[in-house]
Order: structure tokens, then sequence, then C-alpha cells
């Protein structure tokens, strides 16, 4: 049969929605459809898990439009956001013959990068992320972000529509790049999703039990069988806002039943709420002390950094694998030369200078030499543009002092 649409080798991906002419529609690659948000429960979380884990026929759009909505957890997306932002801040350049590459560096300052960094991280979180990479209309590096429910990891394919089970090849299209934890893995955001249900299930019921319980109960009497007084007080009570009311003949007895302490009602639907938020702080930043403060004092706060400075060496890591071991090829495409280089963290170590001098002295007394480029690094202080006229001058006096 003949392929509908442009032939695919060397060209962007294009997408669209489905409200297109006809004709633009059928030479799209990707038809875009609006995401399921809302409406989810643990019962169709583990219907779509197990669809999205099948062997033959797994489809995943449905638990990928749980991801999204999950992320519209306030905590959850602060905690994700953080680590993000973490990824971003690590200073990384390009370094060829033992000296940074200027050239290199220059399209790695452009804004395409640091959401590049956050793109490949998000991909311990969905499973995968699919890059095209090209020269934008200024001629800086650019790349699209491909749907990701348009796309099959296991047979490597672009899906036109995400219900599709087959599609194109991604390698008949030019500077994909694709970057996963494995073809078949829904890794993080798949354990996420129900700490986000069971707290959303809680809010609710939060917000029903304060509704109830906040506000004062408003009784109404009037007598049997007087029915216009029934009426008027039913009128006042819509018109007096929403809080619980009750109307009843005088006659009658009313007996409210409380549910035991309301402070201690409350307060459980606060703690589960924040073990909800405590769990899902610990699945993305690790346990620390910023999202479980349970211990303090230095050894805890100790353990914070500790901890910290692991999860970033781990993202670190992963981000410049995929540079050095990736990129280099969607490099040499768009017109970057990194052969014989690699991409490296240029991080400066942060020191105490009170207790650095110090070190440094004895290591001087110990007569081991120390590199005068270290120090003035180290301590910020400017080299002198004559530098080494005063460094000969000094060696001068040194010799002559010694020949004395």
């Amino acid at each position: 049969m003949k392929k509908r649409g442009r032939p695919a080798a060397n060209r962007p991906i294009t997408s669209g929605g489905m409200t297109q002419l006809s004709e633009e529609r059928r030479r799209l690659d990707i038809v875009l459809q609006s995401p399921e948000i809302f409406h989810f429960d643990i019962a169709k979380y583990m219907s779509s898990l197990q669809a999205a884990s099948s062997i033959d026929f797994y489809s995943r759009g449905r638990l990928y439009d749980m991801y999204g909505s999950a992320l519209l957890d306030l905590h959850l997306s602060g905690v994700i956001e953080k680590r993000l932002r973490g990824v971003t801040r690590i200073p990384i350049a390009f370094r060829r013959d033992g000296a940074l590459d200027e050239t290199v560096n220059a399209e790695l300052r452009g804004p395409w990068f640091r959401r590049f960094l956050k793109d490949i991280l998000q991909s311990k979180f969905w499973g995968f992320s699919l890059f095209q990479f090209y020269r934008g209309e200024d001629g800086r590096i650019a790349y699209d972000l491909i749907d990701r429910k348009h796309y099959d990891p296991v047979r490597r394919e672009i899906l036109r529509y995400e219900t599709d089970h087959s599609g194109v090849p991604v390698d008949e299209f030019s500077n994909m790049l694709e970057v996963g934890e494995g073809a078949r893995d829904l890794v993080l955001l798949a354990k996420l999703v129900p700490m986000v249900l069971y707290k959303r299930g809680n809010m609710g019921d939060w917000a029903e039990f304060c509704q109830i319980f906040g506000m004062p109960i408003r009784e109404y009497l009037y007598d049997a069988g007087d029915e216009k007084t029934r009426e008027k007080l039913l009128r006042d009570a819509r018109n007096q806002g929403g809080n619980a009311v009750y109307i009843h003949p005088k006659d009658s007895d009313l007996r409210l039943i409380d549910c035991g302490s309301k402070t201690g009602s409350a307060d459980l639907y606060e703690r589960f709420m924040n073990m909800c938020n405590t769990e899902m702080s610990i699945a993305v930043l690790g346990n620390t002390l910023t999202t479980d403060a349970k211990a303090t004092g230095t050894q805890a706060l100790g353990r914070v950094h500790q901890d910290e400075e692991n999860e970033m060496k781990e993202d670190r890591d992963f981000v410049i694998d995929v540079l050095n071991y990736h990129m280099p090829g969607i490099f040499a495409a768009l017109g970057v030369d990194t052969s014989g280089g690699e991409f490296v963290d240029v991080t400066r170590k942060e020191v105490d200078k009170t207790v650095q001098i110090g070190v440094v002295e004895k290591l001087s007394a110990m007569g081991l030499p120390i590199s005068d480029d270290y120090l003035y690094d180290t301590f910020d202080v400017d080299k002198p543009k004559d530098y080494a006229a005063m460094k000969a001058d000094r060696e001068a006096r040194a010799e002559e002092e010694r020949r004395r």
C-alpha cells in the first residue's frame, strides 16, 4: 500500500490538531488529541497500568494522561521542579585537549540547552524523552520534544494517532535522539500516581468534613400543621447561606450525633495529606531534611547535604553521559565539531578560605610544591599582568640570598 503524506527522510516531524483542514491533517505525522485530566481513581489507575504493562497489545495513552493529571498536584510539581532546577545549575562545558572550547560552549549558552537538560531528566519520570534537533530560523540549535503518547519505545515507531499500534520507524526521520531508562520501564511517575490519587480523595473528604462540621448548624422550629410557616422557613434557609439547616416541628426531637473530637478528625486528614506529600518528596528528592524534617542537629544536616550532593551527582552523570555518548552525531549533523573532546562539570569546589590557608601553610612547611595558579584561584586573588617578570625577579633575589 502507498503511504500517505510526505516522504519521511530528512524532514521534521509535523504535528497538529483534529480541527485542521482534511488535506492538511492527512499530511501530518502526528494528530494530537486533548488529554483526559480528571476523573481518575485507583481502579482506573490499575487498569491503565495493566494495559501499559501488557507484552503484546499494550496501550500507554491513558496512563500518560494520568501522569499529566498527577503533575497538577502542587506538592508533586514543586518537588519535581526543584530537582529539574538542580540539573540546570550544573555548569557543564566542553573541553578539548585540556582547554575549554569556546566555539562549542557558545552553543551551550543558547536557551535550548537549559530546557534540554530538564527534558533529559524528565525521562526518569516518564520513561523516555524523544527529541528531533534542527537549526532554527536564527541559525541557533533548537529541538522539538515529541509527544510521548505518539511514540512507541518498544517498536521505536512514531504513531500518527495515540491509539495506533503501529507507525513509521523513527529511524526514517533525521537528527532524532531517544533518551530512556528502558523500553518497557514505566519508571517514577507510575509509583507517584497512587499517592496523588489517595491525597485527592483525602482532600475531598476533608473539604466535605469542613463544610459539614466547620460551620454552625441552624435549627428552625414551627408548629406542626402550619404549612405556610414551614414554607417561609424553607425560603429563609435557602437565602441565608450554605451551611447545614434542620427544620422540624416543635413537637419533634432533633438529635445531632457527633463523630467525636472534631479537632482529632481534622488532624487525621492533615496527617494523611502530609504522609502522601512526604512519600512523594522522598521518591523524587530522596530522604532529606527538606522533605522529611523528623531529625535535626548537626548530624542530620550533614546527612541532608550528603544526600542532596549524591542526588545531584547522579543526575549530573546521567546528563553528561547523554551529551558524551549520544549527542556527538547530532552535533556533527548540526555543524558542531565535538570530536576529540568531552563534556565535563566545571563546578568550582567551595572551600573555607580561612581553613584552607592554614592547610596551604602546613603543606608548604612540609616542602610540598603548590601551584601559584591554584593559590590565585582558591583565594580569588587577581594574577598580576607582569606575573612572569615579577616571578623571575623574586627567584633571582632568592638566588642571590642563597649565594651570600
